[in-house]
């Protein structure tokens, strides 16, 4: 795969997915007006979403520069795979992000990592490892992250938005294929 192709694929797809939408609407002008809003807010919040990942404001880090203390406290935007769940926790491999916030993979890996808990439990059959995310948050602290045998300290942020990319297929609505911000549910008890 080239550098960029998941997120090219994601946001393809998305597109795909948007443009599908519309020339569903146009087809539709005909029918009932039931399926005309279904398309132009399908896009519209699609639109809205990338918007919000793209101009939030946050400080220009990488997970290895905000395991300074002085850092604690900043507003990032990372983007990355999802790597291990612990409960509300996420372990995240840290991926450079693209135009639009999406993880973009390249041949030279960042070798980073970050843990960004919630305040809740995201939906499992959304998230789940190799899941790929874009995470806006406050830098809260460093752990110990062990991974594959080894491991290193990888700062930890308190999720304030997390943006699911999708990697289906153009028009594939199954409930698995969601794009976009999820929102995390209660935490169940043990």
């Amino acid at each position: 795969m080239t550098g960029n192709s998941i997120g090219s694929r994601a946001i393809g797809a998305a597109s795909l997915f948007g443009a599908s939408l519309v020339l569903c609407s146009s087809a539709a002008w005909g029918q009932p007006s039931e399926a005309k809003p279904f398309a132009t807010d399908g896009r519209a919040e699609f639109v809205r979403e990338i918007e919000v990942l793209t101009t939030a404001e946050v400080a220009p880090l990488m997970p290895d520069a905000a395991l300074e203390e002085r850092h604690i406290g900043k507003r990032v935007r990372w983007a990355g795979g999802v790597y291990g769940i612990d409960g509300p926790c996420l372990t995240i491999l840290f991926a450079r992000s693209g135009d639009y916030g999406e993880p973009s993979w390249s041949p030279q890996p960042t070798y980073q990592t970050f843990v960004a808990c919630g305040s809740g439990v995201y939906d499992k059959e959304l998230v789940e490892a190799h899941t790929n995310v874009t995470i806006i948050g406050e830098v809260t602290g460093k752990q110990y992250i062990g991974m594959g045998g080894g491991g290193s300290d990888g700062p930890t942020i308190r999720i304030e938005k997390l943006y699911r990319w999708s990697d289906c297929l153009a028009g594939d609505d199954s409930p698995v294929c969601k794009q976009g911000f999820l929102i995390a549910g209660p935490a169940a008890d043990d």
